[in-house]
């Protein structure tokens, strides 16, 4: 098995790496919280700031590790249906899938965790160079070399139970249906998923009820709450929500808009998986980014009215870095990561197109196109979370829903998405388009 496991990993080293980068750039992440975990017995307020980095880097990695791991086993799927038909029993299929996601996280996490402990003391007077946090910045540092191999546990943990459903389904799967159909059809949510989407609307209901009725001081307390809990619910519910949002506004660009436009949705709507995987963290990282400075504006408008000026609700450059940084950093890999590790189905794509008379420009037209509707999808889906974060906190404060609404910087956030998709698409294309046709349909045991 370990052998099996191994040799696939080998072979298939382009649709890994993108798990492999996603899992570097969460032991990075998760080497600052413990760094700063271990650096908090000089200075306590680090523990606490290792906490917020630790809250908002922690939704992020979780959206991004379970679209990037099952989007990994998805692209697969061949590969696993030669194993069943060489008569690989179905649970050792699944078993050496959960091999490799624990591998390659805990590789990953390995680097990720390496290069954090080589940068942080460099890196610290940096990130903490506002006057808010001066003394910090004369803290006893300690990287925390110790605590790296539960960074490595968690991002291994996170990895095989976001890979869990496509293991299950890649040693269950028919063989002759997997070689038959590019990608499995939606089958809704899981019962996991279905419950932790039912528990986090509960909460948010009970939040916002209480923050209706809570004194200036608690809605102030209160009011990162509601981001983090709706990019909660829309991580959960997004390859229900995504995939329908992307069909109902694509639809209702005019026909004449020509080909190249249907072929660039044809292209985003087709693969599930890779679709999901690609917006997910375009749409959180908008998210996180639009609410905490909408939420900053707002906070700002009700302190004023309250009268309490010792309250300080702008975001300094410390801050920014600790609550979007990470979530930042994630997605941004996330993104790149989906597209590079569908470009083999892509090249086999573009192949086809070219043998039916679809000429280069139009196939890198409708690269471009689908790189943008990505990043419009999962835009607009960011902002109905910052919208819906906005009204909780605005209807507690009394206040406008679009008093401080910020989408400046989500946009922002949204762009970077955009530039790596767009890059991650074009590459692959012209790499198709160089190479002799028949070679995109050429398939390694």
């Amino acid at each position: 098995m370990i052998k099996l496991a191994f040799a696939d990993l080998r072979d298939h080293i382009l649709v890994w790496v993108g798990a492999f980068a996603v899992a570097l750039a969460c032991g990075y992440v998760g080497g600052w919280v413990a760094s700063l975990a271990a650096s908090a017995s000089t200075c306590e307020s680090l523990r606490d700031l290792g906490w917020v980095v630790l809250v908002f880097s922690a939704i992020a990695a979780m959206a991004v590790i379970v679209s990037v791991a099952n989007l990994t086993v998805a692209a697969q799927r061949r590969s696993y249906a030669l194993w069943r038909l060489a008569s690989v029993d179905p649970r050792l299929v699944s078993l050496v899938v959960l091999v490799q996601l624990a591998v390659v996280a805990v590789l990953g996490a390995a680097c990720g965790t390496l290069i954090e402990a080589a940068t942080f003391v460099p890196l610290f007077p940096w990130v903490f160079d506002s006057p808010n946090y001066r003394s910090i910045d004369q803290a006893a540092l300690d990287v925390g070399v110790s605590l790296m191999p539960l960074v490595w546990l968690a991002v291994a943990g996170a990895f095989l139970v976001g890979g869990s459903k496509g293991a299950r389904l890649a040693g269950k799967t028919e063989p002759i249906v997997i070689l038959r159909e590019r990608e499995a059809k939606g089958r809704g949510m899981t019962w996991v998923r279905g419950a932790l989407f039912v528990g986090v609307l509960v909460g948010i209901c009970r939040l916002s009820a209480f923050m209706a009725e809570a004194d200036p001081g608690a809605v102030v307390s209160s009011s990162l709450y509601p981001p983090i809990l709706i990019m909660t619910l829309l991580a959960v519910a997004a390859p229900l929500v995504l995939p329908a949002l992307m069909r109902a506004w694509t639809a209702i660009v005019p026909q004449r808009c020509g080909g190249v436009w249907q072929l660039a949705r044809r292209f985003a709507c087709y693969g599930l998986a890779a679709s999901v995987s690609i917006e997910t963290p375009i749409m959180v990282g908008f998210g996180f980014a639009a609410s905490i400075f909408s939420l900053s504006g707002l906070l700002g408008i009700y302190a004023q009215q309250q009268d309490m000026a010792d309250l300080s609700t702008s975001l300094d450059w410390t801050s920014s870095v600790l609550l979007l940084g990470g979530p930042v950093l994630l997605c941004s890999v996330g993104a790149a990561a989906g597209v590079v590790m569908s470009s083999r189905s892509r090249a086999r794509d573009v192949a086809v197109l070219s043998v039916s008379g679809v000429g280069s420009a139009a196939l890198l037209a409708a690269a471009a196109w689908e790189a943008f509707i990505h990043a419009v999808n999962a835009t607009l889906l960011g902002m109905l979370a910052v919208l819906a974060s906005e009204a909780i906190v605005a209807n507690a404060a009394g206040l406008s829903l679009f008093d401080g609404l910020a989408f400046t910087e989500g946009l922002v956030v949204s762009a970077v998405g955009f530039g790596l998709v767009l890059a991650s698409t074009l590459v692959p294309t012209c790499i198709a388009l160089r190479r002799r046709t028949f070679s995109a349909f050429r398939m390694r045991g």
